[in-house]
């Protein structure tokens, strides 16, 4: 036998003896030994990427200054590198945006692949070490940073001698260097359980918090509430608020997407009093125009709002703080409810001072928008409605009637109103509410030019065609 077809002869047996499934039943994986290493890899990888000291950031900007490239050694570079993200003595602002930081992601962008793949996680962490503010006008250089490192992230892969756990999650994640860089992580960012999975996942590319990354995934998650399905939105409005109540500074921009959806959808006259009350802590009463805050959405939205609190403070009058549930008053009132612009109440002293858990809690959701009643009995209590042109004034006791007006009658800076002040000598009209009074205010209000257009109108010959 030559010796030829002997060494191919032993090259077979090797080859079936080396297949993994044999060798896993011939020998114990050593498991204790190959999650050291894994530990070992990681402690280096980890050292190989510490950042170095200032000092010799420095040095070595002094050095590519000075004499370009000529001299600069390995460690030159990768202190470069990290010199991106540095807001250096003598520079007015971080390097990247320099003369110098530009001349340098020039050099950077004419190496080789050998020694870029030497550089590529420092600058990988300069890419990412940018806020958002910093970005408002996507500087050159950081649009070309980016470039580099996604044109030659497969290249750099192959010429690692081992496997990198960040350069397998970027692999992964390629899309972060990309122009929409977190959409991508949109879905998982807002549907997950977990609310840390997306920076779980990245946690090996090492992204600050601070990072412009995180403002564009948040507010990539807030462009996507209008692509939602109905059903998609409402699940999703509790985890949106979790991250307001977290991230204060996009509390306008969530808040006012959210409204726009909900003002879309067949719900929208179904009040959301999280939504209503966190508006109104933000921006304002809606039905003021001096509450500037409510031109973050659009006129319909504002509206939808409007009607909310015309709602909720129609309930509360004629239902939590009335003795006897008076239905016919409210489902007559209720039905102009599209015609609304503003209501008021004004609680008389039972009401203002009831320690029932239901009152109490109204009268905190309403701070600020409530009135006091006075001059009238302690059950008394009031309201105003603001009907295209006039002013309705009504009252809860027997015996009251009830005021139309062209205008406000009282001080609206003061806290607590006279029940006279309410009910002026001069008015337009004053109705009763006796038998067929319903009728009766149909008739008096389609005189002023006042129609309700919806389907519970008390008289459909008082309802206005369209």
């Amino acid at each position: 036998m030559s010796i030829a077809n002997l060494k191919r002869r032993m090259d077979e047996r090797i080859k079936v003896c080396a297949e993994p499934a044999r060798m896993q039943a011939k020998f114990v994986r050593p498991q204790r030994l190959i999650k050291t290493l894994s530990i070992i890899e990681h402690k280096f990888d980890d050292l190989e990427n510490t950042q170095p000291l200032e000092e010799k950031i420095i040095k070595s900007v002094l050095k590519w200054e000075q004499h370009g490239i000529s001299g600069l050694t390995k460690r030159d570079y990768k202190n470069l590198a990290w010199s991106l993200s540095k807001k250096l003595p003598n520079y007015e602002e971080k390097l990247l945006f320099t003369p110098t930081g530009a001349r340098l992601i020039d050099c950077f962008d004419q190496i080789g692949i050998e020694q870029l793949s030497s550089i590529y996680f420092p600058l990988l962490y300069s890419y990412f070490s940018f806020e958002a503010n910093e970005l408002e006008n996507e500087s050159d250089s950081w649009i070309q940073l980016r470039r580099i490192l996604n044109i030659n992230r497969s290249s750099v892969f192959r010429t690692l001698a081992r496997q990198k756990k960040w350069m397998t999650t970027l692999i992964d994640n390629s899309e972060v260097l990309t122009t929409e860089p977190t959409k991508k992580f949109t879905h998982e960012f807002l549907n997950e359980s977990n609310h840390n999975l997306v920076a779980d996942k990245l946690e090996s590319l090492r992204i600050s918090a601070n990072s412009w990354f995180w403002d564009d995934l948040i507010r990539s998650s807030i462009k996507s509430i209008k692509l939602l399905k109905e059903g998609e939105y409402f699940q999703i409005i509790p985890r949106f608020l979790v991250l307001l109540e977290k991230n204060k500074i996009y509390t306008t921009a969530i808040l006012a997407a959210l409204l726009e959806r909900y003002a879309s959808t067949t719900q929208r006259e179904k009040v959301h009093e999280v939504l209503k009350h966190l508006a109104l802590d933000q921006w304002g009463n809606p039905q003021y125009e001096s509450s500037a805050g409510w031109n973050n959405v659009n006129p319909d939205t504002k509206k939808m709002v409007v009607q909310w609190f015309v709602r909720a403070d129609l309930e509360a009058f004629f239902r939590l703080f009335s003795r006897t549930a008076d239905v016919d008053r409210f489902n007559y009132w209720i039905k102009f409810i599209d015609k609304i612009a503003v209501s008021q109440i004004f609680l008389g002293p039972a009401a203002s001072e009831s320690n029932q858990v239901e009152h109490r809690k109204f009268r905190e959701a309403n701070r600020g928008r409530l009135k006091l009643l006075t001059g009238s009995t302690r059950t008394n209590n009031a309201f105003m409605l603001k009907i295209e042109n006039i002013y309705v004034f009504d009252f809860s006791d027997i015996g009251n009637a009830c005021y139309i007006l062209n205008k406000i009658p009282y001080n609206q800076e003061h806290e607590k109103v006279d029940i006279d002040t309410l009910k002026p000598w001069v008015h337009i009209l004053k109705l009763s509410h006796t038998s067929g009074w319903q009728r009766k205010f149909d008739e008096k209000l389609a005189e002023l030019g006042i129609f309700s257009s919806q389907a519970n109108n008390s008289n459909s010959l008082y309802k206005r065609r369209y």
